[in-house]
């Protein structure tokens, strides 16, 4: 049984296109997640009248394990052929990101300059000794296992996997034995992000478009701090930056965080911004919160 595991193989992993109307909003999910972390998010903008495209990017979902053979112009490619569809139908474009997702949406606003950005939990750095090991690593360990002494009676780990892969046993010795030794990181695919990141900071300041970031105070993947740097990198939008309390899970459908990131979501796509609003041009100075950041 466990040899013929599967993720990301039921149907809410699948692209979807949902809602009819003259705006278009393009969702892009996050790493190594599928178009299930935006879907939520992707019904409610239906419901206001949004036609919604949501991809699934090249080697996530079923096709994770050849993700070590996909580079980052893949999957800015994939997003940037989702555009020119939603484009061709819509004549509002808003184009949204959430995590990784947000890194590929910086490369895409930069050149294709939309309507509206939306930028949730956006990646673009993971700490320095990430960036320094992560190389290193692939070289001796091209896959690392991250489950090799995994707690199957953790409930935090019974409920990811229930997710990616919900038929699975995890009380089976043999779907245990097959998580702890198949379930790997491909290394090769974190480098790409890592690389996709980097060049995405770099873009930002490059966007001209009205701008929603969204921050969880408590995120432990995209600090807070970073997510500062970045508003900051974008001199030239005009950016809408909320921190919420919360950790990387914005996203996460019923909680109190999704409720209110959907609000802040809605009412920036509806012309309404209820976030604090940041000036961005040259010489600028922004309050966030307590403290202050010039560049």
């Amino acid at each position: 049984m466990g040899p013929d595991l599967q993720p990301y193989t039921t149907a809410e992993h699948q692209p979807f296109r949902i809602g009819e109307g003259a705006c278009g909003a393009l969702l892009i999910h996050g790493f190594p997640g599928t178009p299930a972390e935006v879907r939520p998010l992707g019904e409610i903008l239906a419901e206001l009248g949004w036609q919604v495209r949501a991809p699934l990017l090249p080697g996530f979902g079923a096709d994770i394990a050849n993700l070590n053979q996909r580079r980052r112009s893949d999957w800015i490619e994939n997003a940037a052929r989702e555009w020119e569809a939603l484009h061709a139908n819509s004549e509002t474009r808003l184009l949204l990101g959430y995590s990784m997702g947000a890194a590929v949406a910086l490369h895409l606003a930069a050149k294709l300059q939309p309507d509206q950005l939306v930028l949730i939990s956006p990646f673009w750095r993971a700490p320095r000794l990430v960036h320094a090991l992560v190389p290193l690593a692939r070289l001796l360990v091209p896959n690392l296992r991250l489950f090799k002494k995994a707690d199957f009676n953790d409930p935090r780990l019974r409920q990811m996997f229930a997710t990616i892969v919900p038929d699975a046993n995890l009380d089976d010795p043999g779907v245990q034995e097959y998580i702890r030794t198949r379930f790997t990181l491909p290394l090769a695919a974190m480098q790409e992000v890592l690389r996709l990141g980097s060049g995405a900071y770099r873009m930002a300041k490059k966007i001209h478009s009205p701008t929603l970031i969204l921050q969880g105070t408590g995120d432990p993947i995209v600090r807070p701090m970073e997510t500062r740097r970045l508003v900051l990198r974008m001199r030239y939008a005009q950016v809408t930056y909320r921190e919420i309390h919360a950790g990387h899970d914005l996203l996460e459908a019923g909680s109190a965080q999704f409720e209110q990131a959907a609000r802040e979501v809605a009412a920036f796509a509806g012309g309404d911004q209820p976030g604090v609003p940041i000036g961005v041009q040259s010489g600028f100075s922004v309050n966030i919160l307590s403290g202050s950041a010039r560049p």
